[in-house]
Protein backbone atom coordinates (compact mmCIF):
# COMPACT_ATOMS: atom_id res chain seq x y z
CA UNK A 1 0.00 0.00 0.00
CA UNK A 2 1.36 3.06 -0.96
CA UNK A 3 0.11 6.73 0.26
CA UNK A 4 -1.25 8.67 -2.95
CA UNK A 5 -2.66 11.63 -0.87
CA UNK A 6 -3.41 13.29 2.02
CA UNK A 7 -6.32 15.83 2.77
CA UNK A 8 -8.25 17.34 5.90
CA UNK A 9 -11.35 18.88 6.45
CA UNK A 10 -13.69 20.17 9.22
CA UNK A 11 -16.69 19.18 10.12
CA UNK A 12 -19.16 21.24 12.54
CA UNK A 13 -21.81 19.67 13.90
CA UNK A 14 -24.75 21.60 15.89
CA UNK A 15 -25.25 19.55 19.57
CA UNK A 16 -29.29 18.69 20.85
CA UNK A 17 -28.25 20.15 23.93
CA UNK A 18 -25.51 22.28 25.56
CA UNK A 19 -22.39 20.37 27.74
CA UNK A 20 -21.00 22.46 30.50
CA UNK A 21 -17.95 21.73 32.56
CA UNK A 22 -15.70 23.86 35.14
CA UNK A 23 -13.45 24.66 31.92
CA UNK A 24 -15.62 24.91 28.84
CA UNK A 25 -19.23 24.48 27.69
CA UNK A 26 -19.89 23.10 23.97
CA UNK A 27 -23.10 23.61 21.54
CA UNK A 28 -20.90 22.63 18.52
CA UNK A 29 -18.99 20.06 17.28
CA UNK A 30 -15.96 21.17 16.00
CA UNK A 31 -13.97 18.04 14.45
CA UNK A 32 -10.80 17.77 12.38
CA UNK A 33 -11.25 14.76 9.50
CA UNK A 34 -7.97 13.11 8.00
CA UNK A 35 -8.67 11.87 4.31
CA UNK A 36 -5.82 9.39 3.29
CA UNK A 37 -5.99 7.65 -0.14
CA UNK A 38 -3.94 4.62 -1.56
CA UNK A 39 -2.29 3.97 -5.12
CA UNK A 40 -5.62 1.43 -5.24
CA UNK A 41 -8.25 3.93 -5.12
CA UNK A 42 -9.19 2.50 -1.41
CA UNK A 43 -9.86 5.78 1.56
CA UNK A 44 -8.91 6.09 5.01
CA UNK A 45 -10.55 8.55 7.66
CA UNK A 46 -9.45 9.71 10.73
CA UNK A 47 -10.93 12.09 13.26
CA UNK A 48 -9.82 14.42 16.47
CA UNK A 49 -11.04 16.67 18.67
CA UNK A 50 -8.50 19.34 19.39
CA UNK A 51 -9.27 20.80 22.92
CA UNK A 52 -6.62 24.07 23.90
CA UNK A 53 -7.28 23.63 27.59
CA UNK A 54 -6.36 19.48 27.26
CA UNK A 55 -3.25 19.63 24.79
CA UNK A 56 -2.86 22.83 24.00
CA UNK A 57 -4.28 22.21 20.52
CA UNK A 58 -6.60 23.97 18.52
CA UNK A 59 -8.44 23.40 14.91
CA UNK A 60 -6.07 25.79 13.46
CA UNK A 61 -3.17 24.53 15.19
CA UNK A 62 -3.74 20.49 14.27
CA UNK A 63 -4.60 22.03 10.77
CA UNK A 64 -1.28 23.67 10.68
CA UNK A 65 0.67 20.51 11.70
CA UNK A 66 -0.72 18.02 9.38
CA UNK A 67 -0.69 20.56 6.23
CA UNK A 68 2.94 21.56 6.68
CA UNK A 69 4.26 18.67 8.92
CA UNK A 70 2.60 15.29 8.59
CA UNK A 71 1.47 15.11 5.09
CA UNK A 72 4.77 15.73 3.61
CA UNK A 73 6.15 12.66 5.99
CA UNK A 74 2.90 10.54 4.96
CA UNK A 75 2.64 11.07 1.16
CA UNK A 76 4.34 8.03 -1.01
CA UNK A 77 5.45 6.23 2.02
CA UNK A 78 4.96 2.20 1.35
CA UNK A 79 3.47 -0.55 4.03
CA UNK A 80 3.54 -3.91 2.88
CA UNK A 81 2.68 -5.04 6.24
CA UNK A 82 1.12 -3.91 9.68
CA UNK A 83 4.42 -4.36 11.33
CA UNK A 84 5.58 -1.73 8.16
CA UNK A 85 2.95 0.37 9.74
CA UNK A 86 2.96 0.24 13.03
CA UNK A 87 7.18 0.99 13.38
CA UNK A 88 6.29 3.91 11.21
CA UNK A 89 3.85 5.17 13.95
CA UNK A 90 6.07 3.70 16.82
CA UNK A 91 8.73 5.81 15.41
CA UNK A 92 6.68 8.92 14.75
CA UNK A 93 5.28 8.61 18.42
CA UNK A 94 8.75 8.70 20.05
CA UNK A 95 9.41 12.11 19.01
CA UNK A 96 5.52 13.74 19.16
CA UNK A 97 5.19 17.09 20.99
CA UNK A 98 2.36 16.97 23.49
CA UNK A 99 0.79 19.74 21.09
CA UNK A 100 0.20 17.37 18.31
CA UNK A 101 -1.20 14.39 20.12
CA UNK A 102 -4.97 15.24 18.54
CA UNK A 103 -3.50 15.88 15.10
CA UNK A 104 -1.16 12.99 15.10
CA UNK A 105 -4.65 10.98 16.03
CA UNK A 106 -6.43 12.12 13.25
CA UNK A 107 -3.74 10.95 11.22
CA UNK A 108 -2.94 7.34 12.55
CA UNK A 109 -6.98 6.28 12.30
CA UNK A 110 -6.99 7.45 8.77
CA UNK A 111 -3.76 5.15 8.13
CA UNK A 112 -5.25 2.49 9.71
CA UNK A 113 -8.78 2.45 8.83
CA UNK A 114 -6.78 3.01 4.91
CA UNK A 115 -4.66 -0.04 5.30
CA UNK A 116 -7.55 -2.28 7.09
CA UNK A 117 -9.45 -1.44 3.94
CA UNK A 118 -6.86 -2.49 1.81
CA UNK A 119 -7.07 -5.86 3.13
CA UNK A 120 -10.45 -6.01 3.84
CA UNK A 121 -10.49 -6.78 7.21
CA UNK A 122 -11.81 -4.46 10.49
CA UNK A 123 -8.89 -2.36 12.26
CA UNK A 124 -9.42 -5.17 15.34
CA UNK A 125 -8.34 -7.44 12.81
CA UNK A 126 -4.75 -6.03 12.81
CA UNK A 127 -3.76 -6.21 16.39
CA UNK A 128 -5.92 -9.08 17.48
CA UNK A 129 -8.21 -12.34 16.34
CA UNK A 130 -10.38 -12.25 19.07
CA UNK A 131 -14.20 -12.02 18.89
CA UNK A 132 -15.84 -8.88 18.75
CA UNK A 133 -17.70 -8.35 22.36
CA UNK A 134 -20.88 -5.98 23.15
CA UNK A 135 -19.00 -2.91 25.37
CA UNK A 136 -20.86 -2.07 28.11
CA UNK A 137 -20.75 1.87 28.54
CA UNK A 138 -21.38 4.07 30.91
CA UNK A 139 -23.97 7.85 30.90
CA UNK A 140 -22.53 11.40 31.46
CA UNK A 141 -24.71 13.92 32.88
CA UNK A 142 -22.66 17.61 32.40
CA UNK A 143 -24.73 20.96 33.43
CA UNK A 144 -24.80 23.14 36.30
CA UNK A 145 -28.68 23.68 36.08
CA UNK A 146 -30.22 20.99 38.59
CA UNK A 147 -33.48 21.00 36.42
CA UNK A 148 -30.79 19.66 33.73
CA UNK A 149 -28.99 17.22 35.55
CA UNK A 150 -32.89 15.94 36.33
CA UNK A 151 -33.83 15.30 32.99
CA UNK A 152 -30.63 13.74 32.25
CA UNK A 153 -30.56 11.76 34.98
CA UNK A 154 -34.11 10.25 34.06
CA UNK A 155 -32.98 10.01 30.81
CA UNK A 156 -30.21 7.63 32.01
CA UNK A 157 -32.83 5.81 33.92
CA UNK A 158 -34.72 5.14 31.16
CA UNK A 159 -32.29 3.42 29.52
CA UNK A 160 -31.24 1.76 32.25
CA UNK A 161 -27.63 2.22 32.12
CA UNK A 162 -26.20 1.59 35.77
CA UNK A 163 -22.92 3.43 35.60
CA UNK A 164 -23.00 7.19 35.34
CA UNK A 165 -20.50 10.29 35.57
CA UNK A 166 -20.99 13.35 36.55
CA UNK A 167 -19.31 16.77 36.03
CA UNK A 168 -19.07 18.51 39.45
CA UNK A 169 -18.49 22.36 39.68
CA UNK A 170 -16.60 24.75 42.15
CA UNK A 171 -18.99 25.19 44.91
CA UNK A 172 -19.82 22.73 47.31
CA UNK A 173 -23.01 23.06 48.29
CA UNK A 174 -24.27 23.31 44.28
CA UNK A 175 -22.39 19.98 44.22
CA UNK A 176 -24.07 18.84 47.15
CA UNK A 177 -27.02 19.63 45.28
CA UNK A 178 -26.56 18.12 41.66
CA UNK A 179 -25.70 14.84 43.66
CA UNK A 180 -28.58 14.62 45.77
CA UNK A 181 -30.82 15.56 42.36
CA UNK A 182 -29.09 12.53 40.67
CA UNK A 183 -29.29 10.17 43.51
CA UNK A 184 -32.91 10.80 43.83
CA UNK A 185 -33.85 9.84 40.56
CA UNK A 186 -31.32 7.16 40.14
CA UNK A 187 -31.12 5.60 43.22
CA UNK A 188 -28.41 3.80 44.83
CA UNK A 189 -27.68 0.63 42.56
CA UNK A 190 -26.33 2.86 39.91
CA UNK A 191 -22.30 3.69 40.44
CA UNK A 192 -21.64 7.10 40.21
CA UNK A 193 -18.42 8.93 39.02
CA UNK A 194 -17.47 13.16 39.79
CA UNK A 195 -15.35 14.88 37.53
CA UNK A 196 -14.41 18.45 38.47
CA UNK A 197 -12.90 19.62 35.29
CA UNK A 198 -9.89 20.81 37.73
CA UNK A 199 -12.23 23.17 39.83
CA UNK A 200 -11.30 22.85 43.37
CA UNK A 201 -8.42 25.34 44.03
CA UNK A 202 -5.95 23.09 45.54
CA UNK A 203 -5.45 19.50 47.48
CA UNK A 204 -7.08 21.02 50.82
CA UNK A 205 -9.96 21.72 49.30
CA UNK A 206 -10.00 18.87 47.46
CA UNK A 207 -9.99 16.64 50.32
CA UNK A 208 -12.18 18.89 52.35
CA UNK A 209 -15.38 18.42 49.41
CA UNK A 210 -14.72 14.69 48.57
CA UNK A 211 -14.93 14.34 52.60
CA UNK A 212 -18.20 15.95 52.62
CA UNK A 213 -19.24 13.70 49.11
CA UNK A 214 -18.60 10.75 51.08
CA UNK A 215 -22.13 9.58 51.38
CA UNK A 216 -22.52 9.97 47.63
CA UNK A 217 -20.43 7.02 47.35
CA UNK A 218 -18.08 8.19 44.51
CA UNK A 219 -16.40 5.44 42.88
CA UNK A 220 -13.74 8.23 41.64
CA UNK A 221 -12.99 12.07 41.14
CA UNK A 222 -11.86 12.98 37.51
CA UNK A 223 -9.35 15.71 37.59
CA UNK A 224 -10.16 17.30 40.82
CA UNK A 225 -6.78 19.94 40.37
CA UNK A 226 -5.33 22.06 37.62
CA UNK A 227 -3.77 19.31 35.15
CA UNK A 228 -0.06 20.67 36.27
CA UNK A 229 -0.39 20.56 39.78
CA UNK A 230 1.36 17.11 40.67
CA UNK A 231 2.04 17.67 43.94
CA UNK A 232 -1.62 18.52 44.44
CA UNK A 233 -2.83 15.06 43.05
CA UNK A 234 -0.57 13.04 44.88
CA UNK A 235 -1.32 14.55 48.11
CA UNK A 236 -4.82 14.22 47.23
CA UNK A 237 -4.37 10.23 46.34
CA UNK A 238 -2.46 9.79 49.27
CA UNK A 239 -5.45 10.55 51.71
CA UNK A 240 -7.42 7.76 49.59
CA UNK A 241 -11.14 9.33 50.32
CA UNK A 242 -11.84 8.67 46.82
CA UNK A 243 -10.20 7.25 43.82
CA UNK A 244 -8.19 9.75 41.66
CA UNK A 245 -8.72 10.14 38.12
CA UNK A 246 -6.16 12.43 36.12
CA UNK A 247 -7.72 13.58 32.53
CA UNK A 248 -6.15 16.69 31.08
CA UNK A 249 -3.08 15.80 33.42
CA UNK A 250 -2.61 13.00 30.80
CA UNK A 251 -2.10 12.69 27.25
CA UNK A 252 1.76 11.88 26.41
CA UNK A 253 3.87 8.79 27.56
CA UNK A 254 5.82 11.35 29.26
CA UNK A 255 2.72 12.77 31.13
CA UNK A 256 2.16 8.83 32.66
CA UNK A 257 5.65 8.65 33.19
CA UNK A 258 5.66 11.09 35.54
CA UNK A 259 2.31 10.99 37.45
CA UNK A 260 3.33 7.18 38.19
CA UNK A 261 6.54 8.50 39.43
CA UNK A 262 4.84 10.96 41.66
CA UNK A 263 1.98 8.85 42.32
CA UNK A 264 -0.62 11.17 41.49
CA UNK A 265 -3.74 9.32 41.26
CA UNK A 266 -5.33 5.96 40.84
CA UNK A 267 -6.54 6.16 37.51
CA UNK A 268 -5.96 7.46 33.62
CA UNK A 269 -8.53 8.80 31.56
CA UNK A 270 -7.43 7.94 28.11
CA UNK A 271 -9.00 9.73 25.49
CA UNK A 272 -7.84 8.70 22.02
CA UNK A 273 -7.90 11.75 20.95
CA UNK A 274 -5.95 13.54 22.98
CA UNK A 275 -3.58 10.85 23.36
CA UNK A 276 -2.43 11.03 20.15
CA UNK A 277 -4.22 7.76 18.71
CA UNK A 278 -4.90 4.32 18.91
CA UNK A 279 -1.35 2.38 19.07
CA UNK A 280 -0.18 5.26 21.86
CA UNK A 281 -3.66 4.60 23.54
CA UNK A 282 -3.24 0.67 23.90
CA UNK A 283 0.90 1.55 24.97
CA UNK A 284 -0.93 4.33 28.10
CA UNK A 285 -3.50 0.99 29.32
CA UNK A 286 -0.51 -0.76 29.32
CA UNK A 287 1.96 1.06 31.03
CA UNK A 288 -1.08 1.91 33.43
CA UNK A 289 -1.72 -2.26 34.28
CA UNK A 290 2.10 -2.34 34.99
CA UNK A 291 1.83 0.26 37.44
CA UNK A 292 -1.38 -0.56 39.61
CA UNK A 293 -3.12 2.27 37.56
CA UNK A 294 -6.80 1.50 36.58
CA UNK A 295 -8.02 2.89 33.69
CA UNK A 296 -11.34 5.11 32.02
CA UNK A 297 -12.31 4.94 28.24
CA UNK A 298 -12.74 8.44 27.70
CA UNK A 299 -14.47 10.61 25.19
CA UNK A 300 -14.54 13.77 23.58
CA UNK A 301 -17.56 15.94 23.69
CA UNK A 302 -18.82 15.42 20.05
CA UNK A 303 -17.17 12.50 18.63
CA UNK A 304 -18.54 11.10 15.25
CA UNK A 305 -18.81 7.38 14.45
CA UNK A 306 -15.46 7.54 13.69
CA UNK A 307 -13.79 8.14 17.34
CA UNK A 308 -16.47 6.19 18.94
CA UNK A 309 -15.37 2.93 16.59
CA UNK A 310 -11.48 3.42 17.73
CA UNK A 311 -12.90 3.57 21.42
CA UNK A 312 -14.79 0.06 20.60
CA UNK A 313 -11.84 -0.97 19.15
CA UNK A 314 -9.36 0.17 22.03
CA UNK A 315 -12.06 -1.34 24.18
CA UNK A 316 -11.98 -4.57 22.73
CA UNK A 317 -8.82 -4.23 23.20
CA UNK A 318 -8.49 -3.39 26.55
CA UNK A 319 -10.94 -5.71 28.23
CA UNK A 320 -9.50 -4.35 31.97
CA UNK A 321 -10.80 -1.08 31.11
CA UNK A 322 -13.31 -0.16 34.13
CA UNK A 323 -15.20 2.36 32.47
CA UNK A 324 -15.80 3.28 29.26
CA UNK A 325 -17.71 6.97 28.04
CA UNK A 326 -18.36 7.73 24.36
CA UNK A 327 -20.69 6.24 21.35
CA UNK A 328 -23.58 8.81 21.96
CA UNK A 329 -24.03 9.33 18.17
CA UNK A 330 -27.17 11.43 17.11
CA UNK A 331 -28.41 11.31 21.12
CA UNK A 332 -25.77 14.11 21.46
CA UNK A 333 -25.07 15.58 17.68
CA UNK A 334 -27.87 16.45 15.29
CA UNK A 335 -26.80 14.31 12.47
CA UNK A 336 -23.23 12.43 11.68
CA UNK A 337 -21.19 12.36 8.98
CA UNK A 338 -20.55 9.00 9.15
CA UNK A 339 -22.72 5.71 8.11
CA UNK A 340 -23.75 3.95 9.85
CA UNK A 341 -23.90 5.71 13.37
CA UNK A 342 -22.49 3.92 16.06
CA UNK A 343 -24.51 4.44 19.52
CA UNK A 344 -24.78 2.78 22.95
CA UNK A 345 -28.65 1.46 23.44
CA UNK A 346 -30.69 0.28 25.95
CA UNK A 347 -28.70 -0.74 28.44
CA UNK A 348 -25.25 1.24 27.60
CA UNK A 349 -24.55 -1.55 25.40
CA UNK A 350 -22.44 -0.45 22.39
CA UNK A 351 -21.25 -2.61 19.34
CA UNK A 352 -18.50 -2.63 17.35
CA UNK A 353 -19.47 -3.26 13.40
CA UNK A 354 -16.94 -6.18 11.44
CA UNK A 355 -17.47 -4.33 8.78
CA UNK A 356 -13.22 -3.32 7.02
CA UNK A 357 -11.34 -0.46 8.90
CA UNK A 358 -13.23 0.67 11.46
CA UNK A 359 -16.76 -0.80 9.73
CA UNK A 360 -18.38 3.47 9.16
CA UNK A 361 -18.17 5.00 5.92
CA UNK A 362 -18.98 8.73 4.97
CA UNK A 363 -22.38 9.41 4.69
CA UNK A 364 -22.46 11.84 1.38
CA UNK A 365 -25.70 14.32 2.23
CA UNK A 366 -24.23 14.97 6.19
CA UNK A 367 -20.50 15.48 5.37
CA UNK A 368 -21.61 18.12 2.78
CA UNK A 369 -24.15 19.33 5.38
CA UNK A 370 -21.75 19.80 8.38
CA UNK A 371 -18.70 20.49 6.44
CA UNK A 372 -16.95 23.85 6.67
Amino acid sequence: MRIKQASVSIVSIPMNYEVQHALASRSTARNVIVTLEDDQGHKGFGESCPREYVSGESVDSVIKALTQHWFSKIEGAEFHSFGELQRWVEEALQQLPRDQHAAFCALELALLDLFARSKQTPVLRLFTDQHFKPQLYSAVIASEKIENVVANAHMVKKFGIKMCKVKLVSDLEHNQKILTAVREVLGTEVSLRGDANAAWADADEAESQLSTLTPFELASIEQPLASEDLPGLTQLTAAKITPVMVDESICSRADAHQLIEQKACDLFNIRISKCGGLTNSIALTKLAAEHGIGCQLGAQVGETSLLSSAGLTLANLTPALKWREGCFGTLLLEGDPFSPVVQLGPGGIANLSENPGFGISPDTSNWQKYAE
